[in-house]
Formats: structure tokens, sequence, C-alpha cells
């Protein structure tokens, strides 16, 4: 180590600093841009390869530390697409590499960046200030579901939303104890208890999910058997016992002695004959098969530990149940299943497995089938149970300690339907009845539909709800039609049974039909307690459908979607936005524009970022103008003293020059 090493030392601290200066600066001169992250420098010495006591420093390497991880401030903005990513993940855009049509041509590679001041330029596309555009995964309308899993390019061009038919109406209202109105009286009206003639009422179950009936099946684990099969060939031996249960009666087979010597045939002929309802054969592969007999035959395999194992049923696999009401918990032993028709006595259906109850889905059948009054269904696939009265005047409830919604039954109470006010009784009707509220529904097209609703007390706490069907409607036409359901509440103002929501049929106004319409009054929506006015108060009156609408603005939700705002009124989301992470961010290569390409240390993106994105705001960059400032005098004190040496460097060669001389 001499001199001229110390003077070589001295020009890598000097360039060193200078790399150091060339960071900082950048770092001040994107202290305001947009997600801008700030390059630290990292200092690295370099020493001669000598003897531990004669190791020297011969200079200094500077490299760029990345803080890609630190996040900035994120701060408002009024722009609704500027978006900001709250903890990690980067926003995954593209850079266009030329113009076709009119339209930006992409190569393909992906860039990731934080930067996330985007706007929609002319074509639809989101475009952030540095030129890149955003990436992520469309989402149907109609469905809300993502078309597709891989991020693309995002455009959003006049999109048009569909149109939207009505098929439900969320509806809460409080009903008057003492309506103003007074009561319908029904020999007020034309037809007796209103117009029309009525349709007989219904319970159809709709949405149960129940299994289909299903015997017990067990197929033993050991394959290659015959009937000829010796069962010492299995190791079971003279006086052990294979016992096969029902749940009930238990089949008991002990091994005789011989001979003949026992075979797997004469096993299978003791469960055949046997007590327990279980049917035993060979399937295909020589493997016992196990039936129930019954539909609420179980079947369980005991006996010698060592001979139920042998025929393939050991511990952990010798019990089965079949598939019934029973066994699915849709029901409990005792349960009952009551319809009332007008006039006749209540019919109850008893569930369990004693003799004449029910356990099975086409048990229930028969059963519902032998009512009287009505006529009944079961659809055996799900346990959807349909009643329809027999007599168009009569009423149909059910009760029973059953869940009758196990069957898809919400609506305990039937009455006759279609039962309609005429014009010529519309004066009458509208003073013996209180006002419902009224809604705008849309039909297929999006044509507007105005829905009025109107609440008649039939009896002390028993009401009838209508709808208008016909505004226009003269003479004997049918003006308002009910919906067909009775609402009874008790004296505590409560709807007993509860019904949380009606099925209208057809529900058409003034020739438009709307297809069949859901009201939904949820738990509690329908109560009836004193109020000053006598009149229906309505807390909720809404509905789903809506007319076709053209994208207007787009924004983002706390959701990671953009959103459109459509001229219907809708906001529907229309495109994922996809973040991606790295296992190495600090190593992703930077690339002008605050944007960033993969590299190999960085590895590949990680699709599902943990961070949330956040609209109408922006990430600052995450460099502190005072850090910087403290860094840029080191940096230039560093830089004088390794210009000092360079300077005592050149002047110790002098002297030593003029020694020489």
């Amino acid at each position: 180590m001499g001199i001229f090493d110390a003077l070589t030392t001295s020009v890598a601290g000097l360039q060193s600093q200078a790399f150091a200066l060339q960071n900082i600066s950048g770092n001040i001169a994107n202290s305001q841009t947009t997600g801008y992250k700030e390059t630290n420098t990292s200092f690295e010495d370099m020493v001669s390869a000598a003897a531990a006591t004669q190791v020297t420093a011969t200079g200094v390497i500077a490299s760029s530390v990345a803080t890609n991880g630190v996040q900035g401030t994120i701060q408002s903005t009024s722009v609704s697409t500027d978006m900001a990513i709250n903890g990690n993940g980067w926003f995954v855009v593209a850079q266009p590499t030329g113009q076709a049509d009119n339209q930006p041509v992409f190569s393909g590679v992906d860039y990731y960046t934080r930067a996330g001041d985007f706007q929609m330029n002319a074509s639809g596309y989101l475009v952030n200030g540095a030129g890149y555009y955003l990436m992520g995964i469309p989402i149907d309308p109609a469905t809300g579901n993502p078309v597709g899993s891989s991020p693309q390019v995002l455009q959003f061009n006049n999109d048009f939303v569909p149109a939207q038919e009505t098929t439900a109406i969320q509806y809460q209202a409080n009903l008057p104890s003492t309506p103003s109105s007074g009561m319908l009286v029904a020999a007020d009206y034309e037809a007796n208890p209103l117009a029309g003639a009525p349709v007989a009422a219904q319970i159809a179950g709709t949405g149960a999910t129940l299994l289909p009936d299903a015997v017990a099946t067990g197929t033993g684990s050991i394959g290659g058997l015959t009937a000829g099969t010796t069962l010492s060939s299995l190791g079971i031996n003279t006086g052990d016992q294979i016992t096969v249960s029902d749940g009930t009666n238990t089949t008991t087979y002990t091994v005789p002695a011989g001979p003949p010597a026992p075979t797997v045939n004469d096993l299978i002929t003791a469960i055949n004959g046997g007590s327990a309802n279980v049917h035993a054969a060979l399937s295909s592969g020589g493997n016992l098969v196990l039936t129930g007999t019954t539909g609420i035959a179980s079947i369980t395999v005991g006996g010698t530990a060592t001979a139920d194992a042998a025929i393939g049923f050991g511990a952990g696999q010798n019990s089965f149940e079949p598939t019934n009401l029973l066994t699915q918990g849709a029901v409990a032993q005792g349960q009952t299943f009551v319809v009332t028709v007008t006039g006749g006595a209540p019919q109850t259906i008893t569930f369990g497995t004693s003799g004449g109850q029910v356990s099975t889905l086409a048990q229930l059948q028969t059963a519902i089938q032998g009512l009287t009054g009505v006529t009944g269904t079961v659809d055996t696939a799900n346990g959807d149970i349909t009643l329809t009265a027999n007599s168009p005047t009569a009423t149909i409830t059910i009760g029973g300690t059953a869940t009758a919604a196990e069957f898809g039954i919400v609506n305990q109470t039937a009455l006759p339907a279609n039962q309609t006010v005429i014009a010529n009784d519309v004066t009458t009707f509208t003073s013996q009845s209180i006002d419902g509220g009224s809604i705008t529904a849309y039909d297929s097209e999006g044509n507007p539909v105005n829905v009025q609703f109107r609440w008649a007390e039939t009896g002390t706490g028993s009401w009838q709800l209508f709808y208008q069907t016909n505004s226009s409607a003269t003479g004997t036409q049918a003006a308002w039609q009910n919906v067909g359901t009775t609402f009874t509440f008790n004296s505590s103002g409560q709807l007993v049974p509860a019904i949380t929501t009606v099925t209208v049929p057809n529900l058409t106004v003034n020739g438009d039909s709307l297809g069949d319409v859901q009201l939904n009054f949820g738990t509690n929506g329908l109560t009836q307690f004193a109020v000053s006015s006598g009149t229906a108060q309505v807390t909720q009156l809404q509905q789903n459908g809506y007319a076709a609408g053209q994208l207007q603005s787009v924004s983002v939700n706390t959701q990671n979607q953009i959103v459109g705002s459509f001229s219907n009124g809708q906001t529907i989301p229309l495109a994922e936005i996809t973040l991606a992470t790295f296992n190495g961010q600090n190593a992703l290569q930077p690339v002008n524009g605050q944007a960033y390409a993969a590299t190999t240390e960085s590895g590949p993106p990680i699709f599902g970022s943990s961070g949330t994105i956040v609209g109408s705001s922006l990430e600052a960059s995450n460099v502190d103008i005072a850090t910087q400032f403290s860094q840029l005098i080191v940096a230039q004190q560093a830089y004088s003293a390794n210009a000092r040496v360079m300077q005592t460097a050149d002047q110790m060669i002098q002297s030593l020059l003029q020694v020489i001389q």
C-alpha cells in the first residue's frame, strides 16, 4: 500500500459519494411524484488480501438500496378514479408499444406501479400520469362474477347494462290496530266476498334441499370373494360369529364346524334368511354388499373382531345409514305436520319409525295424497310439498311441530287466489281499506310499472293485501287484485304465524306482466301497533329491478373493484383491480414513470395481495426531505474529505520528488 494506492482509494470515495449524491438528488427531485419510492445508498468497503496485520482499505463501492416496501402518505383527492394502495401490493399495468386502428397495442409485458393517478381516456382505458394502462379482471354486470382469472387491460367504453326485471320487493310496514277506514264488508261488493271467481288456495313449497330416499348400503373392502370361498380361507374359524343388525332386529351367524366347510354362500343365505331387514349379495368384483330392505333400516356389522374384518367390515367401516327424513334431520321422531282445510278437521301426519308413521319422502307422498279437501304432491327429489284446495273458496292452514320450511313451505296459510275488486266497487273498496304505499317496478324490457298496494282488515287483527291491477278498469273489470294470503296479528301486534315472504303469481299492472314477484317482509317486517293516524306506516319499500342504463362514470369501491354509475341510477361492479406482490419486491427493476419490472431476484408476481385500495386518494412519495438534506450534508463532507486525501497525497508525492532532486 502506498501513496498512489491512497489516491486510488480517494478516487473511489469520490465516485461513491457522487453516486450517493445522484440518488439524493433523484429523491429530492421526486419528492412530490405520486407513488415514488426513494432510493438510498449503501457503501461496501474493499480491502487488500494480506495477512491480518497488513490488511488495508483499498476502496469503496456504492450501490442503490430500494425502499419499495415503505408506504407513502395516502392523500385524499377529488378525482373518483384516483387510487392508493393501503398496505402491500402493486397495480398491474401495461404500456402500449404502438397504435393500430386508433387502439393501443400491447407487448404482453406486465409492469407494476404504486402510482394510482388513473383517469379514463377517450377510448375508455384507465391511464395514469406516466402513461401506464390499468389491468384487472372484468366482472360480468349481469351475474356479478369475474370473467377469467388473469389480469387484462381494462376498457370501459359507453357500456350498457341490460334491464333487470323486478322479481322481489322488500316490504315492511306497521298496520294500525284501529284503521281509520274500518273493516272491509264483504256484503258491500257485487260478489261475495269479493268480485271475481276465486282460484283455489295453494301452498307451494319451493327451494327445499332434502336428499331423495335411499336405503342403507354397505360394501365390504375385501374383493375377489366367490360363493364357494371357504370362510376358513379368510381366517374365520369355527365358532366365530358375524352379526348384522337393522337397528331393531339382529341376525347372528355362528360358523359351524362342518363338513362341508362353511362358505361365503352359507353366510349370505343366513343373512338373507335372518330377522334383520338386510339383504346380502356379491358384487361383480367379489365384494360382499349389504343393502337395507326398508327405508328406515340401518346396517351394523359386528361379531367376532377378526371375522367381520375378514369379510371387509372391520371397525370404522361397519355402520351404514339410509337416507330418509329422520337421518337428514328434516324431522324428528314424533313431530307432526298438520293440514287444516276450511270446513274440515285437522289432519295430522306423524313422523317416526313406528307403525303408521312417516319416515321417508315416498311415505310422505302417500300420506299427503291421502289427505281430504286438498290435492297434494311431494317432490321426492328435493322434498317440496304442494297443496291445492279442492274447493275454490277453501283456506289451507299448515301447523304441527315439524318445520314446514324443510319442505319449502314459507307461508303456512293460503287463501283462494285471484279474488278481485271490480271497477264498480272501487269507491267502496277505497273507503274500506288503507293505502299501503306504491313503488315503481320494471318489466323484462325495463319499462316502468307503478305497483300500488292497499290493506283491508277483514276481521279483528286479520288483514288482506291488494295491488292495483288495472287503473283504467270500468264496470265489472278487475281493478284490484288480492295477493291471496291472510295476515293475522295477535294482541301484541305480532304476525301469527310468522310470514316472511309471499309470492304474487303473475303480477300484472295495466296489462304489463312482471311474472311471479316475491314480497319479502323479513323477520317482524309486518306489525300491528296502535298509531294515531289509523293508517299504514310503510317503513321499507324497495325492489330489485331497473331499466337499461348507459355508463356515466366509474369510481373505486372498498372491495378493490371498479364500479360504474349508470344512467338508470344503478352502481354496478365492472372489474376487480388485480394487486400483485413479490417475495423480493426490493429487487424489482425500476423503469421510467414510477413503474417496475419483475426480475429473477424479485420472483414472479403473486396475485391476491392483502392490501386494500382507497378510492379518490393517491399515495405520496415516501421521500423525507429533512432526511435527504441531512444525507446531502454528509455526502458533501465525505466528498470534501476524499478530495483532501487526494490533496495530501499529492503533497506527499511532491515532497518525495524534491528529495530525489
